[in-house]
């Protein structure tokens, strides 16, 4: 069996390379690439606890069948009797207290769309551009973070818009998805295959509500189309082309759906803003204006250290990727210079702490030491994603609020304590770690 995967992954590396070679190449033969290997690799890597779908069935009941459910899936696919099942929705809490719709697939559907991942993404991937982020390997939301910065540090940039995509994984044009993957597949299988993905009812309530547009979240290969779909609508038409035309310095930097592009002179900024709502109205998005603006910021703009907010057009910061971009004066004397720092935004602080609150009442009455594990854990995961250069008084901030949260919480067990503020500190038992930053810039 490993050496069929391995042949299997070879050929997927081969289409890599072609598609490397050739950016214009399109490819005619992909779905005898579906081979039991590919989907019994498929489910080794699905996450084991996942929520089951429309059927009841977890991945752990589906693996104890592996052999036996992989051999039917890929004769469906073979003889082109394979249909996608509904989707369950399902719903999960946004920082913003609202709730952000989740579609989970079957675990069968899972398996068919991560092997069809693989494959898409070899032929698209050596495409994208260097301005995208998200969902690609090798690249991170600190890559992101980090480009950002040295954009703005190191050219005249003055002006920032922070656009919002009105749901956009609900408006994804299922036409114009499949237009797109036609630049580079020719192989009807796999167009048709997607589409049966695409097209998906949406079970809710025990409603099944037909899918005519968007990509439902939740799905394996969600994050690959969507990101192939901003890939035309977005990324070439700002590289490619408005960027060329526009005056001045510019740049953009795109994590999924969420983007940031930055401008020199206002006008400039303005008039793309425009631009960008006819250029998406032309693909069945829209921007949410609400959440939209233009912000004036960069290395001539005024240093407020994060404590400005902002209208339509103010001076002050920007959120991206859960941080508050702000700038800060560096440097001594003659030599001090703005340049871009960050900070955890008050909603991921927020957002944090609350799950905290809520982790202590569901854990009350476990033991100190297990309470102190499991906070530890939950403390440095913070530490790790919000540890960047300025952020060590945020990152003290939160743990102190932990403590307090947690003292407060064993205090609860009991009328009769003396979990005393003061004596807990200089006890090892209570001790949480310390913020650490994982890197200096």
């Amino acid at each position: 069996m490993l050496r069929n995967v391995e042949s299997v992954f070879t050929k997927l590396q081969r289409i890599e390379t072609l598609a490397k070679q050739d950016v214009k190449l399109k490819f005619t033969s992909l779905a005898h690439l579906l081979t039991p290997e590919l989907l019994e690799h498929a489910l080794e890597n699905l996450n084991k606890d996942g929520a089951p779908g429309v059927d009841g069935i977890t991945v752990r009941e589906f693996a104890d069948k592996a052999e036996e459910n992989i051999v039917a899936i890929h004769l469906e696919l073979k003889e082109m009797k394979y249909r996608a099942s509904d989707v369950r929705r399902a719903y999960i809490p946004k920082s913003n207290g609202k709730l952000r719709p989740l579609g989970i697939p079957t675990v069968k559907d899972r398996i068919v769309q991560s092997a069809m991942t693989k494959i898409i993404e070899m032929i698209f991937e050596p495409s994208f551009l260097e301005v995208s982020y998200g969902f690609r390997a090798g690249r991170s939301t600190h890559d992101a973070l980090e480009a950002i910065k040295e954009a703005i540090d190191h050219t005249p940039i003055n002006w920032v818009v922070d656009v919002d995509i009105k749901g956009y994984f609900d408006h994804v044009n299922h036409e114009w998805m499949i237009k797109f993957l036609e630049h580079r597949i020719a192989d009807t299988r796999i167009l048709r295959l997607v589409a049966k993905c695409l097209k998906a009812g949406i079970l809710e309530n025990g409603v099944v509500v037909r899918n005519e547009e968007g990509v439902p979240q939740g799905g394996p290969i969600s994050p690959l189309l969507a990101n192939i779909y901003l890939h035309y609508v977005l990324d070439l038409w700002f590289e490619k082309q408005y960027k060329l035309k526009c005056l001045g310095h510019s740049f953009m930097v795109r994590y999924a759906d969420d983007f940031i592009v930055g401008f020199e002179r206002e006008e400039v900024a303005k008039q793309f803003l425009l631009d960008l709502k006819k250029r998406f109205a032309e693909f069945g998005l829209e921007i949410a204006e609400e959440k939209t603006r233009i912000v004036r910021f960069g290395r001539n703009s005024d240093s407020d250290d994060g404590k400005t907010g902002g209208s339509k057009t103010s001076v002050g910061t920007f959120n991206f990727l859960g941080f508050t971009h702000y700038m800060k004066q560096r440097g001594d004397g003659t030599k001090r210079r703005p340049m871009v720092a960050r900070k955890p935004k008050r909603e991921s602080r927020t957002k944090f702490l609350k799950n905290i609150r809520t982790w202590l009442k569901e854990s009350m009455h476990t033991s100190i030491p297990w309470q102190n594990k499991m906070l530890s854990i939950r403390l440095e995961g913070y530490y790790r994603y919000f540890g960047l250069k300025y952020c060590k008084p945020a990152l003290k901030n939160v743990k102190y609020h932990v403590e307090r949260l947690w003292i407060t919480a064993l205090r609860r067990r009991s009328q009769k304590h003396n979990l005393h503020w003061t004596a807990v500190t200089r006890q090892t038992m209570f001790s949480l770690p310390e913020p650490i930053l994982r890197r200096k810039t």
